[in-house]
């Protein structure tokens, strides 16, 4: 494989695949809101809901945020336990019910009465001699485990269903998707994503791994591990530092779209393959 064209065909992705696309993409929720505290708060029940496609994730995204009112912020800052208890009444999506989404809202609220802002709560374990972000998220999500969960929750369900099953821990092995997502968004500024935490380094980030971005690295040889975990998150993401050392989740939203696309479909075929902008270094 030639890495210098390889290069090459990344970063014409990366300019083709870009804001224009974003209507595939429930960032574009996020960026409706004006003010970053709203797009903080935003952005991060985005992420947590990012599982399935993106239409269903984006319906999910609205429905919520709409109960929140106009500003999200605001919303989670007075959330009351008794008075809004029923705000998400009736609201299902995949293995998520309104007590999950109550405890969601009632964890950001306790972070930003601590820290005034997500951004702060993260910050107090971040670490920018961290070779990445993965000390970082695990103790960021130790100090969301911290928090109080009644009313709501007696205490955490076990790991992996409903509201833990937001609480995903690099220490754990996971690839911790739907955090690095919104770490990418929140970290990275570029006209796509928002560039709200400048604290914190894009060269530390980790790609978010979901399907598409798995099995497109399998298949482009960013990773030769078979198993979809936090390691083939380092691996691809050590792969694409080769590339921008700076910024090596940049490709991240590019990848996707040639997966979501179906220019690179989940069972391979030569009419399909042959079109695709990677095909030249496929396995």
């Amino acid at each position: 494989m030639n890495s210098s064209n390889l290069k090459n065909t990344l970063e014409n992705l990366y300019a083709n695949y870009h804001i224009d696309y974003l209507s595939t993409d429930p960032l574009e929720i996020v960026r409706r809101y004006e003010d970053p505290r709203d797009q903080e708060i935003a952005g991060f029940i985005a992420a947590s809901l990012a599982l399935g496609r993106a239409d269903s994730i984006k319906k999910a995204v609205t429905a919520l945020l709409k109960k929140m009112g106009t500003s999200p912020y605001r919303f989670v800052y007075d959330f009351d336990p008794d008075r809004n208890r029923n705000t998400f009444h009736g609201f299902v999506y995949r293995f998520y019910r309104e007590r999950d989404v109550n405890l969601l809202i009632w964890w950001l609220h306790q972070m930003i009465r601590e820290k005034g802002s997500i951004k702060a709560f993260f910050l107090k374990g971040y670490s920018e001699g961290d070779a990445d972000i993965g000390p970082s998220l695990s103790r960021f999500i130790q100090s969301i485990r911290g928090l109080a969960t009644e009313p709501f929750y007696s205490s955490l369900p076990p790991r992996g269903s409903g509201a833990s099953h937001w609480l995903t821990d690099p220490a754990n092995g996971s690839g911790c998707k739907r955090m690095n997502l919104f770490l990418r968004w929140m970290v990275r500024h570029d006209g796509l994503d928002l560039g709200l935490w400048p604290e914190v380094s894009p060269s530390q980030l980790i790609i978010p791994l979901d399907t598409h971005i798995a099995r497109i690295g399998r298949r482009i040889r960013l990773t030769e591990r078979a198993t979809p975990d936090w390691k083939m998150a380092m691996e691809i993401t050590k792969s694409l530092r080769k590339f921008d050392p700076e910024d090596p989740v940049k490709y991240d939203f590019a990848l996707c779209r040639v997966g979501m696309l179906n220019a690179c479909p989940d069972k391979a075929n030569t009419a399909t393959c042959s079109s695709c902008p990677l095909f030249q270094f496929c396995r």
